[in-house]
């Protein structure tokens, strides 16, 4: 059944691509054009291209706020340029955290919250608010996972996959697994002990991407109740004007990086998420040090009405790192920088 799902969205881009042809070769390009300029059928091409489902824009622009399905933008930032390829840069200096981070109501100018929902959080409450856990030991506190595991960026000659549709791929060396298994790699170094998914749970079966992960986090959790956070890495996705994709922009040690964006659910939708406020507290506190550490690096922090799974543990968090529009050595350089703002917080905080 999966394959047919593929094999149909294959055949029926097959057949628009004869239909436009056939327009063109009658004088009726123009108002193929216009057909293929309709919302509806453009989210179709979007879903057939990302694999994702974007919503339908109003007849006004929107705002990037606005402008979301699930945890995606159709339509991006014009103040976020796209940048050149780097090499990934990885922690040369792991040390156990010690030290417990405060934070102050001031310390709120670093949080830039995409609230698309009708909650009204008091966010300098939540900044100050103590976070009182030890993910240090040798019990696996922090569980990686991927809903979204086959997600992946632009080629380029130092990452060549093979996909099996547009940005997403079954190589953990260049999809969602390899950041995975990056972070898991340097939070270890810093004496935390990860538990690593290398599941792809959006594989032929993206519907129920985030279903399938639920069942994974539950088994993990009922097997290591010693799990504290749980970290669904995922990529953005959103297309430029032109029909390319487009890629977010920072610098991390002087070199060109992909951004983050910190997404958190609540029980606006009307999904079991009571504690909701105390995930958006901890997403406030990684933004602060996201942002103090590499200014730019983080985009945001977006509350969605929606719970991503984010009721089962005592944090949880989606963090997008880049979009498909960025290149894999650029989102990698993203997570030494994730590794440490996630160590300052091993403790909990003063």
């Amino acid at each position: 059944m999966k394959w047919h799902k593929l094999s149909l969205r294959v055949g029926i881009l097959a057949v628009l691509a004869a239909m436009l042809l056939r327009f063109a070769g009658s004088g009726l390009f123009g108002e193929a054009v216009g057909i293929f300029s309709q919302p509806e059928l453009a989210s179709f091409l979007i879903y057939s291209e990302t694999g994702r489902t974007p919503a339908v824009p109003e007849t006004t622009t929107p705002t990037p706020a606005e402008s979301t399905s699930a945890t995606e933008q159709t339509q991006p930032p014009q103040t976020e340029p796209t940048v050149a390829p780097t090499t990934p840069t990885t922690s040369t200096t792991p040390s156990v955290p010690g030290q417990r981070p405060t934070f102050t109501a001031a310390d709120v100018e670093y949080v830039k919250l995409i609230n698309t929902v009708a909650r009204n959080p008091d966010l300098k409450a939540l900044l100050v608010q103590k976070l009182k856990w030890d993910l240090t030991g040798d019990k696996p506190t922090v569980l990686i996972i991927h809903s979204h595991g086959t997600e992946a960026y632009t080629k380029t000659a130092d990452s060549m996959y093979e996909n099996y549709a547009a940005y997403r791929t079954m190589d953990e060396r260049y999809n969602m697994i390899s950041l995975g298994d990056e972070l898991a790699r340097l939070l270890e170094q810093q004496g935390i002990t990860v538990l690593h998914d290398r599941t792809a749970h959006d594989y032929l079966d993206y519907d129920n991407s985030y279903k399938n992960a639920r069942k994974s986090i539950e088994e993990y959790l009922k097997e290591y109740p010693s799990i504290k956070l749980v970290l669904d890495l995922h990529r953005d996705a959103a297309t430029n004007a032109d029909g390319s994709q487009w890629a977010t922009s920072a610098t991390v040690d002087g070199k060109p990086s992909a951004q983050m964006m910190l997404v958190v659910g609540s029980d606006a939708a009307g999904e079991k998420n009571p504690d909701w406020q105390d995930n958006l507290s901890f997403a406030e506190k990684l933004a602060v040090l996201l942002q103090k550490d590499e200014p730019g690096i983080c985009r945001g922090v977006r509350l969605k009405s929606k719970s991503y799974n984010q009721d089962l543990a005592t944090a949880s968090l989606i963090v997008e790192i880049g979009s498909a529009g960025n290149t894999h050595a650029e989102a990698m350089n993203c997570v030494p920088v994730l590794a440490e703002a996630i160590a300052a917080l091993a403790k909990g905080t003063a």
